[in-house]
C-alpha cells in the first residue's frame, strides 16, 4: 500500500481533527513516499520495538504515544527521542502515532475498554466528534459512561476489571467507594482530572490511570470508589484494537503486525 493511502486510511480511523492542538498526534518521522507492505503496532517506542520492526522488516511503526511529544530543537543521539529517531531513519522505518486523536474516535480506547468490561448503555461527551457548542478537542473530555451487567462489590469490580484486561489484581489501586458498583466511568491512561466528570455523572466507579493522591482523597470523601489500574494497564490494549480496525479496511494489501513487546516499565 503507498504511504500516502496508508496515512488517509489510519485518519479515517483516528482524525486528526479530534486531536486538541498541544498534542501530537500524527506524522512523527517521514522517509519518503514508497510502497508499505508491513506495520507494526505499539503503545509505545523503545529499543526493543525498533529492534522488531527492523527484524520483521516493516516500513513503519503506529504507536499510540507520540515518539516526538514537545518540540525539539536538535537531533542528539545521547538523548532519547534522538537516538530513536537516527536510528529508525537509518532503518527506513516511518512512524505515525494515533494518540488522542484516537482517544476521541468512536472506537477509541475508551470504547474498546468499555466493550471489553461489557458495559451497556454507553454515554460520551462527544456528539460526532465534538461536544455540542464545543469549539475544540480540549474542551472533550476523554470520557465514557455506563453500566454493567449487574451489580458488584468494589473487590468483584477489580476481579473483574483485572481479568477484562488480562492484568495483575498486584497492580491495582483501589479507593473504595461507600455503595456497590454498576455504572461506571472510565478514561484510559492519565485521566484523574476527569474524576469530577465522573462524580457529576453519578457513577459508583471511576477508573483510569496514573491516579493523583488528593484525586484519590477527594474520591473517597465523594464516597465514589477510584480504581486506578496503571497507564500502561489501562492503554495496552490499543494495539488489538487499532490492529482489527485497520485490518478491516486494508484487507489482505497490508500486512499488519501487533508489538509482542511488552512496554511496561514496572517490572520486578
Amino acid at each position: 500500500m503507498k504511504y500516502g493511502k496508508l496515512i488517509k486510511t489510519i485518519e479515517e480511523i483516528a482524525p486528526t481533527d479530534l486531536a486538541p492542538l498541544w498534542d501530537n498526534s500524527g506524522v512523527q518521522i517521514y522517509t519518503g513516499e514508497k510502497e508499505i507492505e508491513k506495520v507494526l503496532i505499539c503503545l509505545e517506542i523503545t529499543e526493543e520495538v525498533i529492534k522488531e520492526a527492523e527484524s520483521k522488516k516493516t516500513g513503519m511503526i503506529i504507536t499510540h504515544h507520540p515518539l516526538i511529544f514537545e518540540s525539539i530543537k536538535k537531533i542528539d543521539t545521547n538523548e532519547i527521542p534522538g537516538r530513536y529517531a537516527c536510528r529508525l531513519i537509518k532503518s527506513n522505518i516511518c512512524v505515525y502515532s494515533a494518540h488522542l486523536s484516537f482517544d476521541n474516535a468512536g472506537q477509541g480506547n475508551n470504547f474498546y475498554m468499555a466493550k471489553l468490561l461489557g458495559m451497556k448503555n454507553l454515554k460520551t461527551p462527544k456528539k460526532e466528534g465534538l461536544r455540542e457548542g464545543a469549539k475544540d478537542p480540549e474542551e472533550l473530555p476523554c470520557v465514557i459512561t455506563g453500566e454493567l451487567i449487574r451489580q458488584m462489590s468494589p473487590r468483584e469490580a477489580v476481579k473483574h476489571v483485572t481479568k477484562a484486561l488480562g492484568l495483575n489484581e498486584d497492580i491495582i489501586r483501589m479507593v473504595k467507594g461507600n455503595r456497590m458498583i454498576k455504572k461506571i466511568g472510565l478514561c484510559t491512561g492519565a485521566g484523574g482530572g476527569f474524576l469530577d466528570y465522573a462524580i457529576g455523572e453519578r457513577c459508583d466507579l471511576f477508573i483510569t490511570g496514573d491516579v493523583k493522591l488528593h484525586e484519590a482523597q477527594k474520591a473517597k470523601a465523594e464516597g465514589i470508589s477510584l480504581m486506578d489500574a496503571g497507564h500502561y494497564g489501562t492503554e495496552h490494549i490499543f494495539a488489538e484494537n487499532f490492529a482489527k480496525q485497520l485490518k478491516e479496511k486494508t484487507g489482505k494489501g497490508l500486512e499488519i503486525i501487533e508489538s509482542t513487546v511488552d512496554t511496561d516499565p514496572f517490572m520486578l
